[in-house]
């Protein structure tokens, strides 16, 4: 198969510059491609190139070279455009409301339109995004299967933890009471926050915090938690969101406790790789049996890495590899990678 030279625009080198840029690039270069991963394009586009994808381009300056390579009439390589969110449906508590409702979410549907595919995290998110482009590539948030191999940190105080951005806020809102009233019954249990401090929403101001890392090694080290929680509202937004959480989590054997909604009503087994909350009093009586009973966490804790096994990215890196074959008219193929470890998205 012929190898491919690409360039991959990330927005930035954090959690989805990473997993949607960073790590698929790396994957992709194991595989024998010429890819790289920049936070920034200051560098001339070589003749040779093969893909062209940008992630989330927008604002004036982007915009204006994403159009002005759109409509190249030499142009010889593939433009793709790469969005991992719902970024027209953003609740109003977001941070990134604002940001997004006015002209850089209309920079984003003009981005994309003009094109050549456009991938993105799950089904529903292809949905809203097809008005704009037809050509769309669903392509899953994968890891790196060193991970697999890690032995998580294991405290002496039973520890519920979460990690994430800043968008999550709603999402702990909304189950407040419902975490409030499982820690009063469980003083004893710690609690740790990773990325974002959301203890103050759960009557635990004085929770352990980590700050986030942008290495993904490093940061799925810092992750020490018995039990994950995943809150997630019933939003426009949230149902295009991806089952990331549980995937990192479910990686390190770590057994969750998830809304049911989006993603994770979909990707978690009840009982077996996960347990979901349908009704608000659930997240106490889920949270409770399992921080009752250790065998329960081992055995849900191992079903759901035994399951994040099929989401490597050694084990999907062919499905970038067939997208971007696809959009320049190549045959496409299934190639396998061997397990080595994750380095960070570069910058020029």
């Amino acid at each position: 198969m012929q190898p491919l030279k690409i360039f991959g625009w990330a927005k930035d080198h954090a959690g989805c510059g990473n997993y949607r840029m960073g790590l698929p690039m790396w994957a992709l270069s194991r595989l024998g491609h010429e890819a790289t991963a920049f936070s920034l394009l200051n560098v001339e586009l070589p003749s040779d190139l093969d893909i062209l994808v940008g992630q989330l381009v927008a604002e004036d300056a982007p915009t204006e070279f994403w159009q002005a390579q759109a409509r190249r009439t030499d142009r010889s390589f593939g433009m793709v455009y790469e969005i991992d969110d719902d970024v027209w449906n953003l609740q109003l508590t977001n941070a990134d409301h604002r940001y997004f409702m006015g002209k850089v979410g209309e920079q984003i549907k003009q981005n994309i339109a003009v094109s050549d595919a456009v991938t993105v995290t799950t089904a529903h998110l292809a949905e809203q995004v097809r008005p704009y482009n037809p050509n769309v590539f669903v392509i899953p948030n994968c890891f790196d299967a060193v991970m697999l191999s890690h032995q998580r940190d294991r405290r002496e105080t039973l520890t519920v933890g979460w990690s994430g951005g800043s968008s999550h806020q709603h999402d702990f809102l909304a189950v407040s009471k419902d975490l409030q009233t499982f820690f009063r019954r469980k003083p004893q249990v710690d609690t740790h926050f990773i990325g974002v401090n959301h203890g103050a929403a759960i009557g635990r101001p004085a929770s352990r915090f980590t700050p986030w890392k942008t290495n993904l090694v490093e940061y799925l080290h810092s992750v020490d938690f018995d039990i994950g929680i995943v809150p997630l509202a019933y939003h426009a937004f949230n149902r295009s969101k991806s089952d990331l959480k549980f995937l990192e989590y479910a990686s390190l054997g770590i057994p969750v406790v998830a809304s049911d909604f989006g993603p994770y009503a979909g990707s978690i087994v009840q009982g077996v790789t996960g347990l979901k909350v349908k009704h608000p009093h659930e997240w106490s009586r889920h949270l409770n049996a399992l921080a009752s009973d250790e065998a329960m966490r081992d055995e849900i804790g191992g079903n759901a890495r035994a399951w994040a096994t099929s989401r490597t990215v050694q084990a999907n890196a062919w499905r970038w590899q067939d997208a971007y074959n696809t959009v320049l008219g190549r045959p496409t193929g299934v190639l396998t990678d061997s397990v080595e470890p994750l380095v960070t998205v570069p910058t020029p």
